[in-house]
C-alpha cells in the first residue's frame, strides 16, 4: 500500500461490533447499513483514501471494492473497546458514528482520542450537552434560539393539548410516545424521561458543515418521514434536500446553534419542526441536535452535487499523512 494514502477508521456502532456479545437491535440496523454506505461510498470516492472497516463478524460483509475498503472483524466473546483501539492503531484518523443514548457518543469518541488519533467528533462538552435533549433546549432558549418547552418528567408539563414523552437521550423516534393525559401516564422502563407540547407542523432537518472557527455551512436541507400512530411516532427516514425551498429561513438557525453550543464541529444534523413563517408561528422551533453523522447524511452527496466527506475529514486531519505513522506500521 502507498505510503501517501490517509488510512481511515470507520466504526460505526451497530454494525462495527459493539453488540458482539448481545443480539443485533433490528429496529436500528437500516439506519445503521445506510449511513455506513454513504459514508464509506464517499471516502472511497476520495482520491488516496483507504478506509478500514469496523465490522460485527455476524453481519454479511458489506459490498465495497476490496482494494479500497479493509473489513476489521469484531466476533462475540471479543472485547469490542479493546478490538477498536487495535483498528485504530492501523489507521491515520477515526471517524466514529454512535447514537448519543447513554453516553454511548461520548465513550466512543474518548476512546479514539485515547489512541491519540485524531478524531472525526465534536467536542466532549458539545456531544455532551447535546446529549441532553433538556440541556439542549436550555441552552437554545438562552441564547434567543426556538427550541421545543422540554421539562423532566415529573414536573409540571409544559401547558399543551396533548404531551409528547421520550427519553432525554433518546435517539430518533425510538421510546418516543404522544400522550393525552400527562398525569396518568407511565414511563415503559426507567430512566430520565422527558416531557414536550406537541408543536403541529413538518418534521425536518438540517444537515451542517461546522468549521474550527464556528464557521457554518448549511448543506442540506431535509424532509423527514415521521407517522404519528398508536400512541407514539415512528421513523422512515429522510427525504434529502427536499425543504431546499426553506434554506433562506434555516441558515440563520443553523448560525445560531453553532453559536449557543461551542465545540460543534464537523458534520451536525437539526431535527427540527417547520412551522410557516410569521407573527403566529415565529417559523422552524429546534426539537433536537445531533452531534454525529446522521441518515441525513445518506445521499447528500448526490444532492449536492459534491462530496463533502473530503471537506469534514480535513477539519480533524491536518496533519501530514505519514505522521504518527511510524509506530503502527511495521
Amino acid at each position: 500500500m502507498e505510503n501517501g494514502l490517509r488510512r481511515v477508521l470507520v466504526c460505526e456502532y451497530v454494525t462495527g461490533g459493539a453488540l458482539c456479545n448481545g443480539p443485533l437491535p433490528t429496529e436500528l440496523m437500516a439506519d445503521a447499513n445506510a449511513m455506513v454506505a454513504a459514508l464509506v461510498g464517499d471516502l472511497v470516492a476520495l482520491d488516496g483514501i483507504h478506509v478500514t472497516l469496523c465490522w460485527d463478524n455476524r453481519l454479511p460483509p458489506p459490498s465495497f471494492p476490496p482494494d479500497r475498503v479493509a473489513l476489521f472483524p469484531v466476533a462475540p466473546g471479543e472485547d469490542p473497546d479493546s478490538r477498536w483501539r487495535d483498528a485504530a492503531a492501523l489507521c491515520d484518523v477515526v471517524w466514529p458514528i454512535a447514537p448519543e443514548s447513554d453516553g454511548l457518543l461520548g465513550h466512543v469518541a474518548a476512546l479514539f482520542r485515547g489512541t491519540g488519533r485524531p478524531v472525526v467528533a465534536c467536542a466532549p462538552d458539545a456531544i455532551a450537552l447535546a446529549s441532553s435533549k433538556t440541556a439542549t433546549a436550555a441552552r437554545l432558549a438562552a441564547h434567543g434560539i426556538a427550541a421545543i418547552p422540554t421539562l423532566p418528567f415529573g414536573a409540571p408539563p409544559p401547558p399543551a393539548a396533548r404531551h409528547v414523552v421520550k427519553p432525554d437521550d433518546g435517539a430518533g423516534c425510538l421510546d418516543t410516545f404522544v400522550v393525552d393525559d400527562i398525569a396518568d401516564w407511565t414511563p415503559p422502563h426507567a430512566g430520565r424521561w422527558i416531557v414536550q407540547p406537541l408543536v403541529d407542523g413538518e418534521a425536518c432537518s438540517l444537515s451542517m458543515l461546522v468549521d474550527a472557527a464556528g464557521g457554518v455551512r448549511l448543506l442540506g436541507c431535509n424532509r423527514q418521514r415521521v407517522e404519528r400512530g398508536h400512541g407514539c411516532f415512528s421513523f422512515h427516514g429522510v427525504e434529502v434536500g427536499a425543504m431546499e425551498r426553506r434554506r433562506a429561513a434555516w441558515e440563520p438557525l443553523a448560525r445560531a446553534i453553532a453559536a449557543a453550543i461551542p465545540g460543534l464541529r464537523g458534520y451536525v444534523a437539526v431535527d427540527l419542526i417547520d412551522r410557516p413563517d410569521g407573527p403566529e408561528s415565529n417559523g422552524p422551533v429546534v426539537v433536537e441536535v445531533n452531534p454525529r453523522l446522521s441518515v441525513g447524511y445518506s445521499g447528500l452527496s448526490r444532492v449536492l452535487g459534491w462530496n463533502p466527506a473530503g471537506e469534514i475529514l480535513d477539519l480533524f486531519h491536518t496533519i501530514s499523512a505519514d505522521a504518527g505513522r511510524e509506530g503502527a506500521h511495521v
